[in-house]
């Protein structure tokens, strides 16, 4: 065992904790609610087992290569668009029906760095897949639009 492989392990909790977030969240939306309180605890948590021990790897092992960018970019972008879609669903200010959209897109995102983190191909490759996550994720927002707007 080194610390590699711990920063292995809590990087892949990490990843494990962000898809229980938007479970949560997907599931809180289709009963017309928020899991906001959820998310406020396990999501800073979830973001630093995925950052720091991120961080590490990259130092001592991954490099900084296309592939990294595109992953800390993404992770980045989901985060700040969960955030910026729970603060406003709490306020008012932003419909379920468009929070269901943010939620499929962001799920898409999650699954294209996924991709990405397991193939670590060039950052054009890399790009490529996150994008194409987050636009299949917003071709079966009809879906989940409708499942929310029927809850």
């Amino acid at each position: 065992m080194t610390i590699y492989s711990i920063a292995l392990f809590l990087h892949i909790v990490g990843a494990v904790l962000l898809f229980v977030l938007l479970t949560v969240e997907g599931f809180t939306l289709r009963q017309g609610s928020t899991g906001a309180r959820f998310n406020r605890i396990v999501g800073p948590i979830s973001a630093l087992l995925i950052l720091v021990p991120g961080l590490y790897l990259v130092a001592s092992g991954a490099g900084w290569a296309g592939w990294v960018a595109v992953g800390i970019v993404s992770w980045v972008l989901i985060a700040v668009m969960g955030a910026i879609t729970g603060i406003s669903v709490l306020r008012g200010r932003m419909s379920m029906r468009a929070a269901a959209i943010s939620w499929v897109i962001r799920v898409g995102m999650a699954v294209g760095v996924v991709f990405v983190m397991t193939v670590r191909p060039g950052w054009l490759v890399a790009s490529i897949a996150v994008i194409a996550g987050a636009l299949v994720g917003l071709a079966g927002s009809r879906v989940a639009v409708r499942q929310v707007e029927s809850a």
